[in-house]
C-alpha cells in the first residue's frame, strides 16, 4: 500500500488518472482508492546513504510503480504538469526514474527487470 496526500485532491487525482490511467473508488469519509488488479511481481527494497541537495538522493522515503517505458511514462508526467528529477538511470538488471507531481510529492517509476 501506498498513500499520496494533496492540497487538492480532485486535480492530483486528475494527474495521476491522466498520466497512469488510475480510477479511484471513494469511501464514506471521501479518501479515494486506487485499486490495481491482482499480479504476483518480483519485489525489491533497499536502504541508501542519502546525498543532501542532490534532488532523488534526499533522506526520506520513496515508492516505484511499475511502467511498461520511463521515456513515454516520463512525458505523460511532464504533458501533465510534473517535473522529471532523475532521469532514467541503469541500475542492476533494472532501470528506474523519478519525478515530482504537480504537489511536489516524490514518485519514482520503474520498468519491468530480470530476476
Amino acid at each position: 500500500m501506498f498513500e499520496i496526500l494533496a492540497d487538492d485532491q480532485a486535480a492530483l487525482i486528475g494527474f495521476y488518472a491522466s498520466v497512469f490511467g488510475w480510477e479511484v473508488a471513494y469511501d464514506q469519509s471521501g479518501y479515494a482508492y486506487v485499486h490495481f488488479p491482482p499480479a504476483t511481481r518480483h519485489l525489491l527494497g533497499g536502504i541508501g546513504t542519502a546525498q543532501p541537495g542532490v534532488p532523488g538522493w534526499e533522506k526520506g522515503t520513496a515508492f516505484y510503480l511499475e511502467v511498461p517505458d520511463l521515456g513515454s511514462a516520463l512525458d505523460q508526467v511532464v504533458a501533465h504538469g510534473g517535473a522529471v528529477v532523475v532521469e532514467p538511470t541503469a541500475v542492476d538488471t533494472y532501470r528506474f526514474a523519478m519525478f515530482t507531481d504537480p504537489e511536489s510529492n516524490l514518485i519514482g517509476i520503474i520498468e519491468p527487470f530480470e530476476d
